[in-house]
């Protein structure tokens, strides 16, 4: 064959081939292109409750300042079992990538052979060759090798897509570190607060204790009626009924907590009552509506699926193609240990072998079909997820927002309360105000300080979520189903 032939005819292999996988138009053709959440991000920052910044990072927890969070997060990292059992679901996939890429190369095996054999006098062997022992050892010594010609990248679309899957379930290991330390903050500042809570109702009930018994003094010294007692009485009640509840959230996040972290839910946790007041402003990165896509471990999850889908689809179309396999072996071969390294031992064999589909029944066109609708279900998954993504980040800005702003007001209630109870109590100390003046203001007081430490929960809520809707410091560089300007 001459070389132009031989030349024409590996370019058009080359080129056929190429035909075989999905192009970056085909694989983009249904991809949603990343909303902008510009309009969001210029409104957050106009309400004084934000500020331009960089992105979170990895060790975003830091933030907050509290060393007993960060070990808590860093045990939750080393035994956590879900991060365990993502992070042994990302080492198979990965040596699962190592078994698909081994088709892609020759093959070779070590085989040795040993059999002792009594052949018959009149068998074949004995009455072609009478010199034949009648019995001995047949040993067989060979090197094999097996090569599969992937002149239409079947292989090598598998192995693009065990490595999709691979990079898939890495992607996916960072979301799910994410999802367990976002939980452990969450559960943690939960604690924080219920714990500051249960003080303050504890606080309310020993008030309320103090006026229930001043108005049954008054009740004995006829001053008062019974209503009154009743109602204090009722009042008492309630705030118990308070602190039977807020005592069972305070046991509910301690058993999470210590789930979380990969300890039994009645370790001991050692948490004070001390919570943090936020810094004023929260960040919002320049760069959010461009780099939301890279920034998200889930969003870059299904996007490899998706890129591993679509090799699936260019393998499948191999099918309708010759298989061209090529098996070799070389070796000794003798009847006896004393004439096996002779050169007259030696044995060689190649077998080429094309396997080629003529009829198939429609089983190969609908395994295309098959793979390419689970490429296309894929694709619209990103594309909610693309959605969703977009609007939580806008829903948690206008979250954030909100709570930041109430916590602001709440603050100067608190105050004018706070005013309100000293100005009461000097009163009282002057003779211008009763007792009952004084522990009413104080119980005013202390609802209010409940519903402040309420707030300044949601705003480490609203602060944590936001950090897990900007990827929790993930990033990543490769956008393989990202649209080019030209609509491609």
């Amino acid at each position: 064959m001459s070389l132009f032939y031989k030349n024409w005819i590996y370019l058009s292999l080359l080129v056929l081939s190429s035909c075989l996988s999905m192009s970056k138009q085909e694989m983009s053709q249904n991809v949603l292109e990343l909303p902008s959440v510009d309009t969001s991000v210029k409104q957050s920052l106009s309400s004084g409750f934000f500020e331009e910044g960089a992105w979170p990072d990895k060790d975003w927890w830091e933030i907050f300042e509290d060393d007993k969070l960060s070990s808590l997060i860093d045990e939750a990292l080393e035994k956590n079992p879900s991060i365990q059992a993502i992070q042994r679901r990302v080492e198979l996939a990965k040596q699962n990538a190592k078994v698909v890429r081994s088709n892609l190369f020759p093959l070779l095996f070590f085989d040795y052979n040993e059999s002792w054999q009594y052949l018959s006098h009149n068998g074949l062997d004995r009455g072609l060759n009478p010199k034949v022992p009648i019995s001995g050892n047949l040993l067989d010594l060979s090197l094999s090798f097996t090569y599969e010609f992937d002149f239409w990248s079947k292989n090598l679309n598998l192995f693009r897509a065990a490595l999709g899957r691979a990079k898939a379930d890495v992607a996916e290991a960072a979301e799910v570190e994410l999802i367990t330390t976002t939980m452990v903050a969450q559960s943690y500042f939960a604690l924080k607060t219920n714990l500051l809570k249960r003080d303050l109702l504890k606080e309310l009930n020993d008030t309320q204790n103090e006026i229930f018994n001043l108005q049954v003094l008054m009740l004995d010294r006829a001053i008062f009626s019974k209503l009154v007692p009743l109602r204090g009485d009722e009042d008492l009640l309630n705030t118990d009924k308070r602190l039977v509840s807020i005592e069972e959230e305070v046991q509910i996040d301690i058993h999470l907590l210590n789930i979380l972290v990969g300890r039994g839910p009645d370790a001991q946790l050692n948490i004070d009552t001390a919570l943090k007041t936020l810094p004023r402003y929260l960040t919002l990165p320049t760069t959010l509506s461009l780099d939301l896509l890279a920034r998200r471990p889930d969003l870059m999850a299904q996007i490899w699926k998706v890129e591993a889908l679509g090799a699936d689809v260019g393998a499948a179309k191999a099918d309708f193609y010759p298989n061209i396999n090529l098996i070799g072996l070389a070796g000794l071969e003798s009847f006896g240990f004393a004439n096996l390294f002779k050169a007259a031992s030696e044995t060689f064999n190649l077998s080429p072998a094309i396997h080629l589909p003529v009829f198939t029944a429609g089983s190969i066109r609908a395994n295309i079909r098959a793979k390419k609708a689970s490429f296309d279900q894929a694709v619209y998954e990103y594309n909610e997820k693309i959605l969703q993504s977009t609007k939580e980040v806008a829903d948690l800005m206008v979250f954030a927002q909100s709570v930041y702003q109430k916590k602001y007001l709440q603050e100067n209630i608190v105050e004018q309360a706070s005013s309100l109870y000293e100005l009461i109590t000097l009163r009282n100390a002057k003779g211008l105000d009763n007792k009952l003046a004084v522990y009413a203001s104080r119980l005013q007081l202390i609802e209010k300080e409940l519903e402040d430490v309420d707030l300044l929960y949601n705003q480490y809520l609203a602060s944590i979520k936001l950090i897990k809707s900007l990827g929790g410091g993930y990033t990543s560089d490769y956008l393989p189903i990202k649209k080019e300007d030209d609509g491609i």
